[in-house]
This record gives C-alpha cells, structure tokens and sequence, in this order.
C-alpha cells in the first residue's frame, strides 16, 4: 500500500488492551473466523511452556509505544489481551536475551526492541504451520510462511498449531532474524551513515488526520482527542520510495572512503556561490546528483538485467538514454564484482555495498547543457537583426532552428542568450550553425558565417562579469556544424535556480570587404556546452 511518504508505525493505545468495549470493535472490524478455542491467553499458554521463559522476559520488558512514546503496557500484556495474534517463539538458547533487555532500559532501546524483535516474532490474526502465504508482522515486516519453516526457521517438533482463546503459538527453533528495509539500513547502521544523515535530516513528524481522531473545533482550527503522528519524508517522492515494503529495489551503497571521495568531487560542480543558502542548495543537489543513479527499481528497471538496468531516474522520453547502463553484470558492469564486493538482503530488496565508484560525472550528473535557439524566451537581447523561428527539420539536432537576419546588408548583429542550469564546471562552448539547405534544398549560398562570442556570468561572490572569447570562428556551410567557440570555466552553479547565471553573445564580425566571401544571415540551432573535465 502507497504511504505518500510516511513510514508507517506501528502503535496500539492502551485503551484498546484494557475494556471490553474494544474487544467488542476489535472483533467487529475483523471477526472471529479461524479463532482457536480455548480459555487460556498466549501469555498464559506460553508460561506453561518449559522453554519460552527467555522470550517471556523480553515481552515484559518491552513496552507498546504510541506516537512514539512507550506507554505502561508492554507486550506480554498485549498477548493477555483478547486480541487475535500469531506467536512464532524462538525457545531458550537461541538469542541473546541479556542484550534485550539491557536495551530496554533506555526508551530508544525499548522502541527498537520491539520493532526489531519482539514486533517481528508477532502478527495479527491466525497463521497454520502448514499455511503457504507471506505474513504481515507487527512491525510491518513481509515474513515467509511454508509448511514447516517460517522465514527459513524450522518449526520444533510437535511444538506448532499451540492453540489460545485469542490467538495460536508456534515454538520455533531459532530467533527470526530482522530484515531492514532499504531506508532503515541507509538511516540506521553505521556504515552507511554518509548517504543516511541526509535522508535523516529531511525527516519530521507530522500529523496524521486521518488516522487521529477529532474532538471537535476550538477558535477555528480542529483538536484532536487521539493525536497519530506519522514520520514523512520529503524525500521519499524523490528517490522511488524506498522505505515501502511492498517494493523491491537493488541499491548501490558507496564504503565511505568511496562515498566521500564521490560527493567531495560532487559538490565541486555545484557551487551556488552567494546566493541564499548557497550550502544546503549545494549539500541537497550534490547528494541527489549522486544517490538517483544508485536506486534500481527491481520491478521495473531490472527485467532484463543481463542486458540492461535503468536507474529511477530514467526518463522515457530522454533522447540521450542517461541512466540507462549495459551489460551491468558482466566485467564492467556496475553490478560487476570490478565495484561490488558484497550484498546485504533487505525487507524490499537488496543493498549493493560498493568499494569502487562505477561512475563518472559525465554519466550521472555532469551533462551538456543546450539552449534552443528558437524559443524566444531563451533570447534575452539583440540588435541591428530580425529573427525569425523555424520548426520540424529534419538535418536539425532538435525539432527547429532560428533564422537570424541582419537588419542591413552591411549590419554586424549580436544575439543574446540565456544558458540555464549551467554546473560550476568547464565547458566547452559551442554553437550548433545549419546549412542553409535545410530550409531550401536547391540554395547554393554556401558561404560561411563569421562571428565572435563573450560570455558573462557571476563570480563566488555575486559579481556579474563578461570574458570575451579570442577567435573569431565560422561554420562549414555544407554540414550540421558544431562550432567550437571556445573552453571556459563556469565559477557558479545555476542548476534548478530560477534565474540563469551564464549568457551568451553571439557577433556577427564580417567587415565590409568580406561580404563577398561571408554570409550574415546565420541558421542557428541551438548553443551548446559540452563538458570538458581535461581542463577543470
């Protein structure tokens, strides 16, 4: 089920375990159907068994927490209750029940005990040895049933299908081991805390509405009897929700002297400069560069991983095919044993732990930047030329062109474009020129266009500056020419800003007696910054 960004947890208020009343709503909502008979309570049915007595322990250590708060009943009350459960029991011997309960002495040990192993040993409703199903646990968990394994533990003898008034037991003969999610294992272990602390530090609790329940509205705005607190995450839409159970994803997770060396190179090409708050922009778009790219969605990006695998940034529609990566298996591949040294089974998948970085800038994140030359809302100024847009040619690198005329025969124009979501990296700075057949296939005017180029653009500290580039250049007028005007280093990063840092001034710079030999009319595709690492 789709969570719209919040992580669902587990909570039961008191209230519910302590009047008849609830039992009666309980067993309205979901009914009796399957319920053992018997006058014993699990608790009461586990206290008479000669092995249980350290899982015992655990349950009355461990509280029942609401709105992540511990309330003063603990689960060994739940299971006295007349709610309906499932008790797979690990018997004595088979986990560290001094550990636990050291743990639930603090509140944090407490809530985490619970999530990760009592709640996991726990389900609502009623669940036969011999069913073949996956069981929804307490802590939300998806455990394996089959006859007679549950999630890979054996059953002990004789000791499965343990009849309760509120429930059924099986003594297991092993601890069931807790399987983090992919978010939980980014957020939690120590060894990813690189990518986890940023994940962690967009998390906050919010009010669950639905879930709370109204007591009615005072000066306007509604109050709340029973208060449900959810943890959201902003980020969660970003990155294909990976704190979801019901899916499945491989995740590629950097050692942290690989990560670090990956982002330190990252937040190079994203320096915002002086702009308001140039750091977290910086912090926020450097992670995100690196971390779409490490996300595969196994439902949908991995069908055919022999061949292919596409990250959850792909986009359908993006003529470049980025994200998409080839043979990711084979030697190479960035699932290849050449960058993976290990993988750790999650609840939704798996996690890939890297020690080599399989990418380059170029491909996750350091793209060209292009500027159609047609729309009019890339021009930002022009002078002693007319302009006009053309659509759908065929020799044309996208769908149109922009046909820039001078305003005499002798006027030496200029046009100026803005280049948006530039990176704060070297560029090599081209203009894509078309030959003049692409509008009229029989025009013999084959004579070349010249022109000079500046660039203006902001420094760190917010100063708008202008560098003019040294040659003149011309196209060849037979082909599709990708002019290269020059190299130039971009100090600031313009990257999902509402305003570009970087323009471009194309000159016309043909003098009089070249008019022969020259051609000012100019067949503009679009202006192009290709990425050039040689020289950063």
């Amino acid at each position: 089920m789709k969570t719209d960004n919040k992580i669902k947890m587990f909570a039961v208020a008191a209230t519910v375990l302590a009047t008849a009343a609830c039992t009666d709503t309980w067993d309205e909502h979901y009914g009796n159907e399957g319920r053992p008979v018997s006058d014993k309570s699990l608790l009461q049915v586990m206290e008479e068994q000669r092995d249980l007595g350290d899982f015992l322990k655990v349950l009355r250590a461990t509280h029942v927490f609401n709105n992540n708060k511990p309330t003063n009943v603990t689960y060994a009350d739940l299971l006295a209750s007349d709610q309906t459960f499932t008790v797979w029991a690990p018997k004595d011997g088979q986990f560290n029940v001094d550990s636990l309960l050291e743990e639930c002495l603090t509140v944090s040990g407490d809530s985490m005990c619970g999530q990760h192993f009592v709640q996991n040993h726990i389900a609502h409703f009623i669940t036969n040895s011999t069913d073949m199903k996956s069981v929804l646990m307490l802590n939300n968990k998806y455990l394996d049933a089959s006859p007679g394994f549950f999630q890979g533990v054996t059953y002990e003898s004789g000791r499965a299908n343990e009849a309760a008034k509120n429930g059924i037991l099986h003594v297991l003969s092993g601890e069931l081991p807790y399987l983090y999610n992919v978010y939980e294992a980014l957020t939690t272990l120590s060894e990813y805390s690189g990518i986890g602390s940023f994940f962690k530090r967009y998390e906050k609790l919010e009010l669950d509405e639905n879930s709370s329940i109204q007591s009615g509205i005072v000066d306007g705005n509604i109050v709340y009897s029973d208060s449900v607190m959810v943890t959201t995450n902003i980020l969660f839409s970003r990155f294909d929700r990976i704190n979801e159970e019901d899916s499945s994803f491989i995740m590629l997770v950097p050692e942290t002297r690989v990560w670090d060396k990956a982002y330190d190179e990252a937040q190079s090409y994203f320096n915002y400069g002086s702009v308001n708050q140039a750091d977290s922009l910086q912090r926020l778009y450097a992670h995100q560069a690196l971390i779409r790219d490490l996300v595969y969605n196994r439902n949908i990006g991995c069908s055919h991983m022999a061949d292919s695998v596409y990250s959850i940034a792909y986009n359908k529609y993006d003529e470049e095919r980025r994200h998409v990566y080839y043979k990711p298996l084979a030697a190479g591949g960035i699932f290849s044993s050449d960058f993976v040294r290990d993988t750790m089974a999650c609840s939704n998948g798996a996690i890939y732990n890297l020690y080599e970085w399989p990418f380059n800038p170029e491909d996750i994140y350091f793209y060209p930047v292009k500027t159609e030359a047609e729309y009019e809302s890339m021009m930002t100024d022009y002078e002693d030329c007319t302009y006009a847009s053309r659509s759908s040619v065929a020799d044309s690198i996208s769908d149109g062109y922009l046909v820039i005329s001078p305003r005499t025969n002798s006027s030496n124009w200029t046009m100026e474009f803005q280049v948006p979501n530039v990176l704060s990296g070297t560029y090599d700075v081209c203009a894509v020129v078309l030959p003049r057949t692409v509008y009229n296939a029989s025009d013999r005017n084959f004579r070349p266009c010249k022109f000079t180029a500046s660039i203006s653009y902001e420094t760190e500290d917010g100063v708008e500056q202008t560098y003019d580039f040294e040659d003149e250049v011309q196209n060849d007028p037979y082909r599709v020419d990708t002019v290269k005007i020059g190299t130039f280093t971009v100090p600031v990063c313009s990257y999902g800003q509402p305003d570009a840092k970087v323009h471009l001034t194309l000159e016309c710079s043909i003098s009089r007696s070249e008019s022969g030999r020259y051609n000012r009319e100019m067949y503009l595709d679009c202006l192009y910054f290709k990425p050039n690492r040689e020289e950063k």
